[in-house]
């Protein structure tokens, strides 16, 4: 849970109120279910869901919503570019060190 609302707080304050509910609408109907569970339990399937919608511009708004967590304190041990890479990828180990990489 801690996840979730770190991460659509960090979209909203990114995208803004009106920017954020377009992004959950569309990315909620793509993935048949809420964007931010799927963000928690596969980064690899929103990444590939936020990118067909947002095209290359999906790294750059993953990057600097990363950026802001590191900054804030929320995300550690992580370069901004790492984690986005660790949302690509569709191993058990990244995933680990992308849950793992949130402070509590």
């Amino acid at each position: 849970m801690y996840v979730r609302e770190i991460f659509r707080s960090t979209l909203r304050d990114l995208l803004g109120p009106s920017g954020l509910n377009a992004l959950e609408s569309y990315l909620n109907r793509k993935l048949q279910d809420d964007m931010y569970k799927v963000f928690v339990d596969s980064p690899s399937t929103f990444y590939t869901v936020l990118r067909s919608f947002l095209g290359k511009g999906a790294d750059a708004i993953l990057r600097i919503a990363a950026k802001k967590l590191i900054d804030e304190g929320k995300v550690e041990g992580l370069s901004a570019e790492e984690f986005v890479e660790l949302m690509k990828s569709n191993d058990e180990e990244s995933y680990r060190r992308f849950l793992n990489s949130f402070g509590r």
